[in-house]
């Protein structure tokens, strides 16, 4: 199930994210906070609906089918420029490579072309974490870009970017 957040989904949230801390500090920046308190979660959560219906940004839970387990979170986020959108992806620590992340990508690379004024999607990673590496490979996306230390890792190392990206006239989709 792929579907906005919801205050109510503060708990299972937090678990998944407690649960993955150690397995996603090393490619999300967000997570160096990580473990948060289940008030600080619902406040990312409130902030997560307000950018959502301002149309800023669009975060989306990975719930099992009856939604009492959260799998992991997707979006996509407008920090690329005018004309594109950047999908960001993760999977709790004991849910990975099951093909989760795959298929919200796919979902959310549809959703993204089909946004009018969007003529590219893209998803940057690190070059290093070959599981998350995979999923745009898989999906018809091309390899554009590679950024030498643009980024710092939590441990202040700098880290390179690969940036993926497809368009609505990109046959492989």
């Amino acid at each position: 199930m792929l579907r906005r957040w919801t205050p109510a989904d503060a708990r299972a949230l937090k678990a998944a994210v407690d649960v993955s801390v150690d397995h996603l500090r090393p490619w999300m920046p967000w997570a160096a906070g990580a473990p948060f308190s289940l008030a600080e979660t619902e406040e990312h959560l409130a902030g997560f609906e307000a950018a959502f219906d301002d149309g800023d940004d669009f975060a989306y839970g990975i719930l099992s089918v009856d939604e009492s387990e959260v799998i992991g979170s997707s979006g996509l986020h407008r920090r690329i420029g005018s004309g594109g959108l950047e999908i960001g992806y993760w999977v709790r620590v004991d849910r990975t490579r099951l093909g989760y992340a795959t298929e919200a990508a796919r979902a959310l690379t549809e959703a993204g072309l089909a946004v009018a004024g969007v003529d590219r999607v893209e998803i940057h990673c690190d070059p290093t974490n070959v599981s998350s590496r995979r999923i745009p490979e898989r999906l018809g996306y091309r390899l554009v870009e590679t950024r030498r230390g643009d980024k710092v890792t939590p441990t202040g190392e700098a880290r390179d970017t690969v940036v993926f990206r497809i368009t609505a006239t990109d046959s492989s989709r």
